[in-house]
């Protein structure tokens, strides 16, 4: 009876526990604080990475050296871009030098720097060689009659340069025209091109390189335009224009606002699609000013910004924006 008596009374304490919610522990407990896993932090996703390699002249210069300054403001850490430059040079000698050409100045900027850092004594082949590249740009020279009149030998050019590039990677990167601007003065243009000029003012020359690049694009394979030339001839509609047509030179782009303008094509269109980032709030501006440079302001970078983004939607026309 005794023996009945302690079952019964362990067995109502038990329920009295029980039913206040109270835990009854026991040694075979698997959430017990020794035995429980502990949660790992989570990780923050790393930066995606980005090769860039340019090849092109002084009108490629034009469109690129703003983008470390705009890259820093963004907070981008993961660019690492090489412009490939030699004044004055054409897609055909591009192509003919593409092993032999070693007086390159390579523009160097690595990821996080804020300016550009100079090289020399490369060739094409070798810097397209030494690393993967995600994308690859091209520009001609637009003051060349070889960029006026779209033949069988320009076409050869072009595409034997795209096979080229590709040759040295083992994954193909995307790569893209640069259409870029239209001079100001026709007396820039040098001596040996003259002869084939046909209009007389900036908007003629537009025609005709615009209807060049639309010629390149339907030939080569590549996979976008940037088309600067564009941008600066919608920036001349503006109010922002001048008597030299926003270039320093008669046919070079504005170091400020022009360049800015440009690089904002450029940015918008290669690095925006892979890091989600735009220049709306971007608060890069260059500051300095003098004889053919017009300082980046807070007033006039969303000019520049929109004039960017309609030859991104319009690569071959010019977009009216008297009203900016």
């Amino acid at each position: 009876m005794r023996n009945l008596l302690n079952i019964f009374s362990i067995f109502l304490a038990f329920s009295v526990c029980v039913s206040c919610g109270e835990k009854v522990s026991t040694d075979e407990d698997p959430l017990s604080p020794q035995e429980k896993p502990t949660e790992k932090p989570s990780e923050k996703p790393s930066e995606p990475s980005l090769n860039i390699l340019f090849i092109g002249n002084s009108f490629t210069m034009d469109a690129v050296t703003h983008l470390p300054g705009m890259l820093d403001a963004a907070g981008i850490k993961g660019v690492h871009m090489i412009h490939m430059y030699y004044g004055g040079r054409l897609v055909q000698q591009y192509n003919s030098g593409w092993k032999t050409s070693s007086d390159y100045q390579a523009y160097e900027c690595e990821p996080g720097k804020k300016t550009w850092a100079v090289t020399t004594g490369k060739t094409l082949e070798q810097v397209a060689s030494s690393r993967k590249w995600d994308i690859v740009t091209i520009q001609e020279h637009t003051g060349s009659k070889f960029a006026w009149t779209w033949d069988a030998t320009e076409r050869a050019h072009f595409k034997q340069l795209v096979k080229k590039i590709k040759d040295t990677q083992t994954k193909s990167p995307k790569i893209y025209y640069i259409l870029s601007q239209a001079y100001q003065d026709n007396a820039q243009i040098g001596s040996g091109s003259t002869s084939s000029i046909t209009w007389t003012d900036h908007k003629g020359m537009w025609d005709v390189i615009s209807a060049f690049g639309q010629k390149v694009m339907a030939d080569v394979e590549f996979d976008g335009i940037i088309s600067t030339g564009a941008m600066l001839e919608n920036l001349r509609t503006t109010s922002l224009n001048n008597d030299l047509g926003l270039t320093r030179d008669g046919y070079h782009m504005d170091n400020g606002i022009a360049r800015y303008g440009a690089s904002c094509v450029v940015f918008e269109t290669l690095i925006s699609p892979v890091y989600d980032i735009h220049l709306d709030d971007n608060s890069f501006r260059f500051n300095e000013s003098g004889p053919g440079t017009t300082p980046v302001t807070d007033e006039n970078a969303s000019i520049a910004l929109e004039a960017a983004v309609n030859a991104i939607e319009s690569p071959y026309t010019i977009t009216d924006m008297s009203s900016r």
